[in-house]
């Protein structure tokens, strides 16, 4: 065996005997990965279906026709939006908006990053600040904790007069509602990115409100990874209303990228047939039952937390939990003893935090993975209640390896077969 494989093997085996919380992680079906590593790799396809500027793509655009169909019937109830499916990312499906809609020196407003914001929605990092400029608003403390104030974003819009406005989170625990904000934006002169990628899941389903609305209450631009509530492989979707269209596809191609990766398209054609019930997953369970599972287990877990005294942002309505972690500690220290443990997690900024990103104030915890993996409500609840223990130190430093070891043997994992094939 030589070095790749051995260290896919190891790799195997290090997700299968750990616990992983990683809310922007999920283990797709076996199916998934198949395509991934299949023939499909193996062509090039430059240009859309019809129009290609290879030969031997009769097959291909069958394909992406077929991927762009499960796209719309999974998410789009309207017929107002289109899709490409060629985007390679999430962080390059929102650089295509800004490429196709804004001008040099236009205004882009979206959520502060310690507030749960995104760095491809323009932050301090961006290399798109070469060319925009980039305004924040921000969550305001409740009685429910941090949650995102709508009066104070129309403030902002206002103030600021954005070109776009970004609404997308990779640490908000709370819904919120896409109609009542693109009617705020459009009626105050602004286009609407509504970035999905945590919670497409949950918005294919119905557990969450949907950005995919007629008229004034849609977004004009939806982006989403399909890797992560969505279980698919490491790619992406970028939907536009119907009349932004051409101009995004020239954006993507020839505009900044050359052939598709059809491996990826097919992969996610699967993962969306699985979504819609075409196909289904190793344990058979409906897509939808899935999601709802994945809400209740992510309460459930964060229940513990909360029993053990730590606190949260907010209370979490979604996949993920952002808890608070005692102000003297060291999140990254917290971080790679829980991994000790084979508890997997990512350490987090949370709203108004004074730290750095490097060592932020507290840890972001996502139950999407560990449902796929059987995890019920009464072992979410269990382990969280472990892992606030463990972060105050009211643990022995042995407790929590043995109990997760345990839990990692007793859940299903979906790649015996197909890792052994592989090999």
């Amino acid at each position: 065996m030589n070095k790749i494989y051995k260290l896919t093997e190891q790799e195997n085996s290090r997700q299968q005997a750990t616990i992983n919380l990683i809310a922007s992680e999920n283990y797709p079906s076996p199916k998934v990965l198949d395509l991934l590593g299949s023939i499909w790799n193996d062509k090039y396809a430059e240009g859309y279906p019809g129009k290609r500027y290879y030969g031997g793509n009769i097959l291909a655009d069958e394909l992406e026709e077929f991927v762009q169909q499960k796209s719309l019937e999974v998410f789009d109830s309207t017929g107002e939006y289109g899709v490409n499916v060629q985007v390679l990312s999430g962080s390059p499906a929102n650089a295509m908006v800004f490429l196709t809609v804004l001008e040099p020196g236009d205004t882009v407003l979206s959520l502060d990053l310690a507030s749960g914001g995104h760095l491809s929605h323009l932050h301090s990092s961006s290399s798109y600040l070469k060319f925009f400029n980039h305004q924040s608003y921000y969550l305001t403390p409740s009685p429910q904790g941090f949650v995102l104030d709508l009066a104070e974003l129309k403030r902002k819009i206002i103030k600021y007069k954005p070109r776009l406005l970004v609404v997308g989170f990779s640490a908000y625990p709370k819904k919120y509602e896409f109609t009542e904000i693109c009617s705020l934006a459009h009626d105050n002169g602004c286009l609407v990115l509504a970035d999905i990628a945590h919670i497409s899941g949950l918005v294919a389903t119905g557990e969450h409100s949907s950005p995919f609305n007629p008229d004034g209450s849609g977004a004009d631009f939806v982006t989403t990874t399909t890797h992560k509530t969505l279980r698919g492989p490491r790619s992406a979707l970028l939907f536009a209303k119907k009349q932004y269209m051409p101009a995004i596809n020239k954006t993507v191609f020839p505009g900044t990228s050359g052939g598709p990766h059809l491996n990826q398209i097919a992969a996610v054609g699967q993962a969306l047939m699985e979504v819609l019930g075409e196909d289904e997953y190793t344990d058979k369970v409906p897509f939808g039952k899935y999601i709802k599972s994945v809400v209740a287990n992510t309460a459930s877990l964060e229940q513990g937390v909360l029993s053990s005294g730590i606190t949260v942002s907010a209370k979490s309505e979604t996949h993920l939990s952002l808890i608070n972690l005692p102000k003297a500690s060291d999140s990254l220290a917290i971080q790679q003893t829980l991994e000790v443990s084979g508890v997997i997690t990512n350490r987090n900024s949370v709203p108004g935090d004074l730290k750095s990103a490097w060592r932020p104030s507290g840890l972001r915890l996502g139950m999407a993975a560990l449902t796929s993996r059987g995890i019920g409500i009464s072992q979410s609840r269990e382990l969280g209640m472990l892992i606030g223990k463990a972060i105050l130190g009211d643990l022995q430093s042995n407790q929590l390896a043995t109990y997760t070891a345990k839990l990692a043997n007793d859940l299903a994992w979906p790649y015996d077969n197909a890792f052994k094939r592989s090999l």
